[in-house]
């Protein structure tokens, strides 16, 4: 999978969810990120690495939630950043408007 791909699977998404908004006032225009693969931890397996897609920034400074898409599991989820400036991958949520509302 590479990041056109992904893109293509928010642009489809998006289409059908044309008045999305969620909690956090994200506006996407803004926080929609090129996908740029990272290296996690994750909370859920003893800090063990993953390698995940990140595809939204809640802030530009990057201190906000992350939507982050893996691949493998095809599904998208949220991070976020730790007080070490280290990526934290907190859970999945499912589609990538799932995951939005979810933040």
């Amino acid at each position: 999978m590479d990041r056109e791909e992904i893109k293509l699977i928010i642009q489809e998404e998006l289409k059908d969810n044309p008045d999305l908004s969620n909690a956090h006032g994200v506006e996407l225009d803004n926080c929609l990120i090129e996908p740029t693969l990272q290296t996690y931890l994750n909370s859920f397996h003893d800090n063990k690495e993953v390698k995940l897609w990140t595809v939204l920034e809640e802030t530009e400074d990057g201190n906000g939630y992350k939507i982050v898409y893996d691949p493998k599991d095809n599904l998208f989820g949220l991070g976020m950043k730790s007080n070490k400036d280290e990526l934290i991958f907190i859970g999945y949520y499912g589609t990538f408007v799932e995951t939005l509302k979810g933040m």
